[in-house]
């Protein structure tokens, strides 16, 4: 299964809930840049994860989900299942790149899992496991093109979106997620004008991309460029994604 990448058109902070941020966003797939899951035969007698060698299996989002999915279902032929297959993974989403990969991974692994072992578990269900595990999962359960967020995650609207093509810049540092959003908490704390919120709802990201600056789409792009000084060159030019460190801006179009 592909795990798909994804940008933040827009991404403002509407309110707290204990040490969460409550967020309004338009979440975009990019179907061009994506991470590669598959369940391999490979007996070892516990759940394994390869390919990711990086990340700490007990920090990877994709452990999180196994135990997830686990816990909610209290299934035992999900852990038998894993005792002789490992989850291969092929990374090309960079990490701490705000574009979703880790996330992107878990809800494919629930997905895979659902489907492989015929749980039968439906969307809105993965939805609520997807939550217990991180913010952006339950987006990428959904697999919807484009879609608001709203809450902590778990307000998921389709929108019929005007998508431009747009151009990534991959940065060689990530951003901690946790430290941006900590620093944004300390240093740079507002609250999004709700009926601009709505308004950001009801357009298209074209237009999003055409009439908002960059440091006006993404409340985190000053807390993530205090802390990652390479962004500040940029802030004027290109977009942040989530909590950075990718950058991106809406592609030239070509003359015919």
């Amino acid at each position: 299964m592909r795990a798909y990448a994804k940008v933040n058109i827009f991404l403002k902070i509407t309110g707290t809930r204990g040490d969460f941020h409550e967020i309004a966003s338009r979440f975009v797939l990019l179907k061009d840049i994506y991470d590669e899951l598959e369940f391999v035969y490979s007996p070892s007698g516990k759940f394994r994860i390869t390919g990711c060698e990086e990340i700490p299996q007990e920090q990877n989002l994709i452990t999180r989900a196994y135990e997830a999915l686990l816990k909610y279902t209290k299934n035992k032929k999900i852990e038998e299942f894993f005792k002789d297959h490992a989850v291969k993974v092929v990374k090309n989403i960079p990490a701490g790149g705000g574009l979703g990969g880790g996330s992107s991974d878990a809800a494919a692994f629930l997905k895979m899992a659902n489907d492989s072992l015929s749980l039968d578990l439906d969307t809105q269900e993965l939805s609520r496991i997807a939550l217990q595990i991180g913010s952006d999962v339950p987006f990428f359960v959904y697999s919807y093109k484009s879609a608001n967020v709203r809450g902590i995650g778990e307000e998921i609207e389709p929108f019929e979106d005007n998508i431009p093509d747009i151009e990534i810049f991959t940065m060689d540092f990530g951003c901690n997620t946790a430290k941006v959003y900590k620093n944004f908490r300390s240093k740079f704390f507002k609250i999004a004008n709700k009926k601009s919120v709505n308004r950001l709802f009801e357009t298209d990201s074209e237009k999003i991309l055409k009439t908002l600056k960059p440091i006006q789409a993404n409340d985190l792009y000053q807390s993530a460029a205090d802390l990652c000084v390479q962004l500040k060159k940029h802030i004027d030019d290109r977009y942040l994604s989530g909590s950075g460190s990718t950058l991106f801006k809406p592609a030239k179009k070509e003359e015919k």
